[in-house]
């Protein structure tokens, strides 16, 4: 199938929020005024005549009313940047044009604005990983680590916490999020965290609260939406779960979260860190594994 981009656009998206340097304008929000234009790869959409395929213009627009009205700003400059960032999140845009107008911004004049254009360094998405153990767990999310990094390559870990149990009554957890850059389809990493949790040990039962020696789970791809038999992306849970919700947060606090259509500032104003136990030095090690992959074990790079 042939690709093509399509333009689509956003005119007079208005916004409030904090916006300014004065002491003044830090005290209560102000209306901004924004327009956008992406340019995606809509050619799948198209064919199928699917919204699920296609960049959804009322999600861009829910998306950037939740994160901009929940981020303080100074500059025009940094939201225009910020919310092109938002939009860059489904890996299906290529590029994007944000023009952020300030009304009265200047005495005498109509608004002040500022425009920026952004672009897509490449076409990989961010996928965001749950990484949990609560039997030897040291050892097991180690490990975990270690495969992960053969799989896909380099990749950002989050803070390791030290959880509670859920229910209580077993040994505790050790939590953390990764993030990985891929371009192989959200059900294909799920079959490689599937045979990555039967290589470590995972037995499934009925009981979906038993200990395990590793749990991983795809919580966020991109800007997809997926809910079906196989897959349901983004992972509900996660404005529920403080060991979900703070890590993300911890690795893109410009995320957005699909499907919710609302950014992981305004979800983790509500969550509480109680019961969670950051682990520092545990934490630095992992990262230093992270770090350094096996080219010949890369599969990504042959996707």
């Amino acid at each position: 199938m042939s690709s093509s981009l399509f333009k689509i656009s956003i005119r007079g998206l208005k916004v409030k929020t904090i916006i300014g340097v004065k002491p003044s304008e830090r005290v209560k929000q102000q209306e901004v005024v924004i327009d956008v234009d992406l340019w995606a790869d809509l050619s799948r959409g198209v064919a199928g005549d699917s919204i699920e395929c296609t960049v959804d213009y009322k999600v861009i627009k829910d998306e950037l009313i939740s994160y901009v009205g929940n981020v303080d700003f100074k500059l025009i400059e940094t939201l225009a940047d910020r919310v092109a960032k938002v939009c860059l999140q489904d890996h299906r845009v290529r590029m994007v044009r944000v023009r952020v107008e300030k009304p009265g911004a200047l005495t005498g004049a109509e608004a002040a604005s500022v425009e920026v254009v952004r672009s897509r360094a490449s076409r990989l998405a961010d996928a965001f990983i749950a990484v949990g153990s609560n039997i030897d767990p040291g050892q097991n999310v180690k490990r975990a680590i270690v495969r992960l990094v053969n799989e896909f390559g380099p990749l950002e870990v989050s803070t390791v916490y030290l959880t509670e149990p859920i229910p209580e009554g077993q040994p505790p957890y050790y939590n953390c999020v990764v993030r990985v850059k891929t371009a192989l389809s959200p059900l294909s990493v799920k079959k490689i965290l599937r045979g990555i949790e039967d290589e470590l040990g995972r037995v499934r039962s009925s009981d979906k609260y038993a200990p395990r020696t590793i749990d991983l789970d795809l919580i966020v791809y991109g800007n997809l939406v997926i809910k079906n038999s196989e897959l349901t992306i983004p992972d509900p849970e996660i404005a529920n779960r403080p060991f979900l919700a703070i890590p993300l947060f911890e690795l893109e606090p410009d995320l957005v979260i699909p499907g919710l259509n609302k950014s992981i500032r305004e979800l983790v104003k509500g969550i509480s860190n109680v019961g969670m136990k950051p682990l520092p030095e545990y934490t630095r090690e992992l990262r230093k594994i992270a770090m350094h992959a096996n080219p010949q074990q890369d599969k990504c790079t042959t996707a």
